[in-house]
């Protein structure tokens, strides 16, 4: 029983070398399988690195187009927008212009009807003095013509008189003066 004792004894110590055996040689295929699985990932993370900054750049470059397309078109729209800008404020200050020149026109015609106006009454009035002065020539002409004299009277007189009035007596001196002169005037023709 000895010998079933220590065979019993060397198949657990077999068993638990073979079982030590399997362990490690399947920790040491689960350590290869986690090495080999660490390198596939770490490979996996360099290609998604890879075609991550390739994605990258190609974005780069199409927004960079894109951006340069952006910046035409809206270049060629403001350029536009400034032609409209330029065409309106141009049509804006024609017709401003427009009607300034017919405002001055207007001014201008009502001016020279005043100006017509006054011009009318100057002449009227031109008209009137002539005539006044045409009929004062014509006046003084017969005047002219004819002999003046002119008589100024001077008499001297003294006179004392007194009123009587009940209860007072007053002399009230006055003297009057006529002077007569005759002067021929000197006759003038007109040529």
């Amino acid at each position: 029983m000895c010998c079933i004792g220590t065979t019993h004894n060397q198949i657990d110590e077999y068993s638990k070398k073979r079982h030590e055996q399997i362990s490690e040689a399947v920790q040491t295929s689960i350590q290869a399988i986690v090495q080999e699985t660490q390198k596939t990932q770490e490979q996996l993370l360099q290609d998604a690195n890879l075609r991550s900054n390739t994605i990258e750049q190609d974005y780069k470059v199409k927004l960079q187009v894109m951006v340069e397309e952006l910046d035409a078109s809206k270049a060629q729209a403001l350029a536009q927008l400034e032609k409209d800008l330029n065409q309106r404020q141009e049509d804006i200050l024609a017709v401003a212009r427009k009607r300034i020149d017919e405002l001055n026109e207007q001014a201008n015609q009502l001016k020279m009807g005043v100006l017509k106006e006054a011009q009318a009454q100057a002449n009227a009035k031109m008209e009137s003095i002539t005539d006044q002065v045409a009929s004062l020539s014509a006046e003084d002409a017969q005047h002219r013509l004819q002999s003046t004299t002119t008589t100024v009277i001077t008499t001297k007189a003294a006179s004392t008189g007194e009123t009587h009035v009940a209860g007072a007596t007053a002399i009230i001196p006055g003297k009057t003066t006529i002077e007569t002169t005759t002067n021929q005037a000197e006759i003038h023709k007109k040529h």
